[in-house]
This record gives structure tokens, sequence and C-alpha cells, in this order.
């Protein structure tokens, strides 16, 4: 087996992995809440995350929920365009996109965001198995705010939340701990 197939096959069982923990953890939270009362999130906060891997979707919008974030999920960069163009009414606070995406990629979500007046300064993490220096320079120079490494776990995406929002306490998770 090629260190590719091996590489693909290892973040698959990651990403079960970690579908196995959201079953577990929807199991655990169902008769007790998973957010500490003392958190600062409003559940009016947005969050839209972009990720054509229904899989890892289901992992960051899990986890975003959990943390007390609203969730707006789509499929590719095209689509969550459209969504936060017609978000009037909501408080984007966050960006979370794939970079390699059908349609409009995650760089390409980056520029119109970035050129945007009402989203310029939304943080936007990008989520990737890409180290290609190509797409991290495209990125950092449209002024990205964070990476996510694939597979996608937990601690990574809680990591970049905490960096994200320092001021802004999050509730303790197993994950997280």
């Amino acid at each position: 087996m090629g260190d590719d197939a091996k590489e693909a096959t290892t973040q698959s069982q990651d990403s079960l992995l970690a579908q196995d923990e959201i079953i577990e953890e929807k199991k655990a939270s169902a008769e007790t809440n998973p957010l500490d009362e003392n958190a600062e999130v409003s559940p009016s906060d947005y969050v839209v995350v972009a990720e054509d891997s229904g899989p890892n979707r289901t992992i960051i919008t899990h986890l975003m929920t959990k943390l007390g974030f609203a969730v707006i999920e789509c499929a590719d960069g095209e689509i969550a365009w459209n969504e936060l163009n017609q978000s009037q009414d909501r408080n984007i606070v966050a960006i979370i996109s794939d970079i390699m995406m059908p349609k409009v990629d995650g760089i390409e979500l980056l520029k119109r965001v970035r050129s945007s007046s009402r989203f310029a300064s939304t943080p936007v993490l990008l989520v990737t198995a890409v180290s290609d220096k190509e797409y991290i320079f495209e990125a950092k120079k449209n002024g990205v705010n964070g990476y996510i490494l694939k597979p996608l776990t937990f601690q990574r995406i809680i990591t970049k939340l905490r960096e994200l929002f320092p001021d802004r306490k999050f509730p303790q998770t197993q994950e997280a701990s």
C-alpha cells in the first residue's frame, strides 16, 4: 500500500473515530447540558461551515453546536457565499472552510469574504490536508486567520477557536481536557 493510500486510510479511520465520539457525546448529553453555564457564547452567534466532505462537516457542525454556536452548513464555497449574502439578520462571527472544494474553493471564498465590506473582518479558518506552500501563501496573502489540519479532531478545532476568540470562555469538554 502506498503512502497516499495509507494516509487516506488513517484519515478515514480518524474521521470514523470522531463520528463515533459524536454518537457517544449525543447519548451522554441527552440527560445533561453539555454547555458550561458560565460560557460567554450567544446562541445568536453564527458560524458558517463550508466543507464538501459530509463526515467532516458533521464533526465541525456538532462541535460548533455543542459550543453554543448556531451553524450554517454549506457543501461548498458557492453555497457558503450565497448564505453569507442572505444572512442580513444573523451575527456571523466566523467562517470555517475546507480549501479543496468543488465550484468555489476555500481560497476563493476567503477572497470574496475579504473583499466584502460586511464580512472583511470576519475570522476565517481554513481546513486542509494540503501542506502545499502555494495554497498557504495565497491564504496568508488574503488574510486567513488560521488553519485546522486534517484529520479533524475536537482538540484541533477547540484550540483554533480559543486562538480566534481569546476573550471568550468556552465550555470545558472531555475532548479538550
